[in-house]
């Protein structure tokens, strides 16, 4: 019997290819990192269209 119970607990065979628990919680502070990147990004291009549009607003008015 505590053979197939620890057959079961495991994954063997096909189903190496399948993600764990630890595996997906590790891309999901991966995807946060990125997501803070792309962020941080954003707001400094933003920042520099604003700079420009204000410069240009200046310098032809």
């Amino acid at each position: 019997m505590t053979m197939a119970v620890e057959r079961v607990g495991k994954p063997e065979g096909a189903y190496g290819h399948l993600a764990a628990k630890a595996d997906i919680k590790r891309l999901e502070g991966k995807l946060e990192a990125m997501e803070n990147r792309l962020l941080l990004k954003l707001v400094v291009f933003m920042a520099l269209i604003s700079g420009l549009t204000i410069a240009i607003m200046r310098f032809l008015g």
